[in-house]
């Protein structure tokens, strides 16, 4: 009797599966939409003081051009996934007046977002878990491009995963970001209002600039290739 259950068992769950697959198929052919998410409750933070106020600088990017979140004036820095991009483009716009509700660890400049509230207008825009959403369609992405950026750190970047820096936004416009292979060195080196130019791959798109550095150097130095043996800028 318990194998038979067993085998019945998993002969849902693969049903299960294929129903979920069909639907995440058709959902993707008859189009994207952003407004739907499966958040119906309210988040915990929401209860509490927001853990960053300030103005929108600007979204920030993925070298492919794809808003992945957003970068407060004051330093202040947010994901979301690209699933959730549109969605909050349509309700955050660059010089809107935020407060954020989620969580924030001292004073590191990352934030968990679970809500921003645009207190410009009123409207909010509640972040939906990672699965939440389908994935925008491929074709949609623009196609990565051979760049060079040049200008003085503006601000450090930081991965929402590992916490640590793993990029820059500099005075050009441009944001960069480092390869994943690069070692823990380099990132420990770079400084506000340090003059580099960089060389990579990467997007530009109404949104701004961005690319994924292959080799960075100070200005008028040599360039430095990166990958997991680069210890320092030239």
């Amino acid at each position: 009797m318990m194998r038979f259950q067993s085998v019945i068992a998993t002969r849902f769950l693969a049903l299960s599966i294929g129903v979920g697959m069909a639907c995440a198929s058709s959902t993707a052919a008859m189009g994207y939409d952003p407004a739907v998410h499966l958040v119906d409750e309210t988040p915990p933070s929401t209860n509490q003081p927001p853990v960053a106020d300030g103005i929108v600088d600007r979204y920030l990017l993925h070298p492919r051009g794809i808003v992945d979140g957003l970068l407060l004036r004051d330093g202040s820095q947010m994901h979301v996934t690209p699933r959730a991009a549109d969605g909050l483009i349509q309700i955050i716009q660059p010089g809107d007046h935020v407060r954020v509700h989620g969580r924030r660890s001292g004073d590191s400049p990352l934030v968990v977002p679970d809500v921003i509230v645009n207190v410009t207008d009123g409207k909010s825009f509640t972040v939906p878990y990672r699965l939440d959403l389908p994935i925008p369609p491929s074709e949609a992405r623009p196609t990565a491009n051979e760049m060079r950026a040049a200008g003085t750190i503006q601000v450090l970047l930081y991965d929402y995963l590992k916490g640590g820096v793993n990029g820059m936004l500099l005075s050009d416009g441009t944001q960069v970001r480092l390869p994943p292979d690069v070692g823990n060195q380099l990132p420990a080196s770079l400084r506000h209002n340090m003059d580099v130019e960089v060389e990579g791959n990467g997007t530009i798109t109404s949104y701004g600039r961005a690319l994924e550095a292959i080799a960075i150097g100070r200005k008028g130095h040599p360039m430095t290739p990166l990958d997991a043996s680069t210890a320092q800028l030239r």
